[in-house]
């Protein structure tokens, strides 16, 4: 039986792998809660429509862009500025945005609120993924002919050297980043709580924070999550901290 050629694998591999990739991208479909609230939001109903939009993202983890973007805004008109926050940052983790980030730093600068200063590897990333379709269609259209390209080379019986290697590479990464996100996990505090030394009540406490802060999560431990806070490495209740994209 004839083994397959390393042009035919990459083939395979690639085409695997555009399937994954466009697969993946599926978790903000409508659904009934989100029409109603949609319906209501329309009427001008924004707390009725607030209350159809929060089962949709609680119970059946179903969100659009819009619908969190209604949802800041009347949580924003509510002076709920706490679970405003908590629903731009989860837009911003799946739909980046520049003016999203705008936002949230206008309302971090109006509570006097800490960890919305975005980092340049955040902005980088979200630019990734802000354009993402964009990017695999290219990568799309440049990994047909340069298989194509491979065929040819093989059937001349010409030496591929490495650009199987770098086009397994390239394919590679931009599987990895749209599967794993590489930026940290990032939490809000929810109510205004202490900070322990260690993931117990007993523990000694550090500080008193303030509901609204944005801060970044190391682990969960049980019901307590470590986090990061002013250079220290503190642990606060479960409860109290809105973890994003989660």
């Amino acid at each position: 039986m004839k083994k397959p050629s390393l042009a035919h694998k990459i083939f395979v591999l690639s085409a695997l792998f555009l399937g994954l990739v466009f697969n993946t991208q599926a978790n903000s479909l409508k659904n009934t809660n989100i029409t109603k609230g949609d319906s209501l939001f329309e009427k001008k109903d924004y707390q009725a429509a607030l209350l159809w939009y929060k089962k949709a993202f609680e119970e059946n983890n179903a969100f659009s862009q819009q619908m969190l973007s209604r949802m800041a805004m009347i949580e924003e008109a509510a002076d709920h500025y706490v679970m405003a926050l908590y629903y731009l940052n989860t837009m911003y983790s799946y739909y980046p945005d520049s003016r999203v980030i705008q936002k949230m730093e206008d309302l971090g600068n109006k509570y006097h609120l800490s960890g919305y200063s975005y980092t340049d590897l955040e902005y980088l990333i979200s630019i990734y993924k802000e354009y993402y379709y964009y990017i695999i269609f290219s990568l799309s259209a440049l990994g047909i002919p340069f298989i194509i390209y491979l065929f040819i080379l093989r059937r001349n019986k010409v030496g591929l050297g490495i650009r199987p290697l770098i086009f397994l590479c390239i394919l590679g990464g931009v599987f990895y980043l749209n599967n794993y996100d590489i930026t940290p996990s990032m939490g809000i505090i929810k109510s205004d709580c202490t900070l322990m030394e260690g993931p117990s009540a007993g523990a000694t406490a550090v500080e008193t924070i303030d509901a609204g802060h944005r801060v970044r999560i190391v682990k969960n431990e049980g019901a307590w999550y470590e986090i990061v806070w002013k250079d220290k490495y503190l642990f606060v209740r479960d409860i109290d901290l809105l973890p994003i994209g989660n």
